[in-house]
């Protein structure tokens, strides 16, 4: 559980809820309570909060899903609303941007232990991302 994740808890606890009414799941929402309500919790960095492709997958499935937004100092939601009130993907909603990652892409992730990573930043070149590296280096493979 991040640091979040346990504010959003402790601040559920206060909202009356008992620990063993709440589930804690490391995928979108977050929290499911015994009362079938759902929570999503975003921390915000700086002005802007983030959703990946697979949180939207999820939460488009759970619009009333309750969005808790905390900011780093604070043990309460600076901001709480419905992800249905988010649906059509605006950039900014009352007063906080929103950056949605990945989107338009069917993106899965993979798991490298730290030495194949390092391995395989030494074929990357400047600036490069992972994607377009491995896809460049399966091509050579092809062709050669």
């Amino acid at each position: 559980m991040n640091k979040t994740q346990e504010k959003a808890l402790n601040w559920l606890l206060q909202q009356g809820y008992k620990k063993e009414d709440l589930a804690l799941r490391q995928k979108s929402p977050n929290f499911l309570t015994s009362d079938n309500k759902k929570f999503e919790v975003k921390r915000l960095y700086g002005t802007q909060i983030i959703f990946y492709n697979s949180q939207y997958q999820q939460l488009k499935k759970d619009l009333k899903t309750t969005i808790l937004v905390f900011r780093d100092n604070e043990s309460s939601p600076f901001l709480k609303f419905k992800f249905e009130e988010i649906k059509s993907l605006p950039k900014t909603y009352k007063g906080i941007e929103i950056n949605w990652v990945n989107l338009d892409e069917d993106i899965k992730a993979i798991r490298l232990s730290k030495k194949t990573k390092e391995r395989l930043q030494g074929f990357g070149k400047m600036g490069e991302d992972f994607d377009h590296l491995i896809n460049r280096l399966l091509d050579k493979i092809k062709n050669d």
